[in-house]
């Protein structure tokens, strides 16, 4: 049972799905076991009937229809309350759906988490090359920067930035980073820190670029072939 990224994102913000998408949910749950669906107004006067602590309802209006329905915004409790009125099979399948959405929104939430290491460590990466530079009399152009990112990315994508929108289908407008995966970002984030010390100390490009291979193999590359694993699964 598949859930889109839009729910898991909002479910990730506020902590609660509002029940006409919990119900589109159950409905498909019913349907892969051969069970009918259930209609909407059965199934909000389920959800009245076994909750006692529901917020204000509010007024939805679905796409493709005119006319609106009644929500409530159901908390993670509140869904599996609900569930467990259906019969053995499919309250099996609401346990399981609902334990990957927490799953998912741990995964999203440590995405973020990553994504903004990732962009701290880039900011002050870029900062440490230009001073360094600086003192050393030297001009830091544009490539410059574009050549550390890349050194990296050779390093955990095994391609430069361009490499890696061509084989993947991305355009020059997608930020590369909003593509990658949360050991990948883990994985920049750690290379750019460590890239950033070595830049301090007055260390080549050159030596730079064997030191951070040394650190990727040693640290983690078994990381990103445990989530290639994960996923293969």
């Amino acid at each position: 049972m598949q859930t889109s990224k839009k729910l898991v994102s909002v479910f990730a913000k506020s902590e609660t799905m509002n029940s006409y998408d919990f119900w589109k949910m159950l409905n498909e749950m019913r349907e892969s076991v051969g069970a009918s669906n259930i209609r909407h107004n059965d199934f909000l006067s389920r959800v009245e009937d076994e909750l006692n602590d529901l917020p204000r309802y509010e007024n939805f209006v679905p796409s493709r229809q005119k006319n609106p329905v009644k929500i409530y915004q159901l908390t993670e409790r509140q869904m599996l309350k609900v569930g467990m009125r259906e019969s053995k099979v499919v309250r099996d399948k609401v346990l399981v759906w609902i334990d990957m959405l927490i799953v998912r929104v741990n995964q999203l939430e440590q995405e973020k988490i990553n994504r903004a290491s990732a962009s701290l460590n880039y900011v002050e990466q870029n900062k440490v090359l230009q001073e360094t530079r600086k003192a050393d009399g030297k001009e830091t152009m544009p490539y410059h920067y574009s050549n550390e990112a890349n050194l990296l990315n050779n390093i955990i994508l095994g391609c430069s930035a361009k490499g890696y929108r061509l084989a993947n289908g991305f355009d020059k407008t997608v930020n590369l980073r909003d593509t990658l995966s949360i050991v990948e970002l883990e994985c920049v984030a750690s290379l750019e820190s460590t890239n950033k010390e070595l830049i301090k100390i007055g260390m080549e490009y050159t030596d730079r670029k064997e030191m951070l291979l040394k650190v990727f193999k040693r640290d983690l590359s078994s990381k990103l072939i445990d989530e290639q694993m994960r996923l293969e699964a």
